[in-house]
């Protein structure tokens, strides 16, 4: 076994509104040719590749899971408060004020279907 991490599933109930959500945090072009071509009720996993781990956006099972009100992860950031703008600045629920001092900073943020995500500055 690799000692890697391949991918991380989250748990959506909307793919359209959630593929758009992770894409705009992430700062990557939007995916029409999906938005486009998919009912939101659609159940199929969505990948999105971030260096050697993907972020698998999962609708197959989302009458069974609730979105998640721990940490699932966290983004990695260089620059804690700009990033803490950007997500204000794009309407994102915020759910704490940046915490840390010494070491990590971070703040958490709930994604478009509810789910608790962090995002970090490690010093």
């Amino acid at each position: 076994m690799k000692k890697q991490i391949g991918a991380v599933f989250v748990i959506v109930h909307n793919m359209p509104r959630a593929v758009k959500w992770y894409r705009e945090i992430l700062g990557l072009p939007k995916a029409e040719e999906y938005t486009r071509n998919t009912a939101p009720d659609a159940k199929t996993i969505y990948s999105i590749p971030l260096g050697n781990t993907s972020l698998l956006l999962d609708s197959i099972h989302r009458d069974e899971i609730k979105p998640s009100e721990n940490h699932l992860f966290f983004f990695d950031t260089d620059d804690i408060e700009a990033t803490y703008e950007f997500m204000k600045s794009i309407k994102v629920d915020i759910v704490s004020p940046i915490e840390g001092v010494n070491g990590p900073r971070f703040f958490a943020v709930n994604d478009s279907e509810g789910n608790r995500i962090m995002l970090c500055e490690e010093q």
